[in-house]
C-alpha cells in the first residue's frame, strides 16, 4: 500500500474513533433514562428514578469521554515521543 493511501486510511480512522464519542454521552443519557423509568413503573412513582438515573448516565458518559481520550493521548505520546506532529 501507498504511503499516501495509508496515511489516508489513518485519518479515516481518526475521523471515525472521534465520531463514535459523540455517541457515548447521549447513549449513557439514554440508558439511564430507561433504567429509571423501568425502576419507576415498577415502584409506581413518578419520573424521578428517570431523571436521576439519565443524569448519572449524562455523568458516566461524560467520565468515559474524559477515559478514552486520555487513553488515546498517552498513546499518542507514547508513539510520537519527541512531540512533534507528524514525526
Amino acid at each position: 500500500m501507498s504511503p499516501q493511501r495509508e496515511k489516508q486510511g489513518e485519518i479515516w480512522a481518526q475521523v471515525g474513533f472521534y465520531t463514535s464519542l459523540g455517541f457515548i454521552i447521549p447513549g449513557g443519557v439514554i440508558v439511564g433514562y430507561v433504567v429509571g423509568w423501568l425502576i419507576d413503573q415498577w415502584l409506581h412513582t413518578t419520573r424521578i428514578f428517570g431523571l436521576i438515573f439519565a443524569l448519572l448516565g449524562a455523568a458516566g458518559g461524560f467520565v468515559e469521554v474524559l477515559r478514552i481520550l486520555t487513553r488515546a493521548e498517552k498513546r499518542a505520546d507514547r508513539d510520537n515521543p519527541d512531540g512533534r506532529p507528524g514525526a
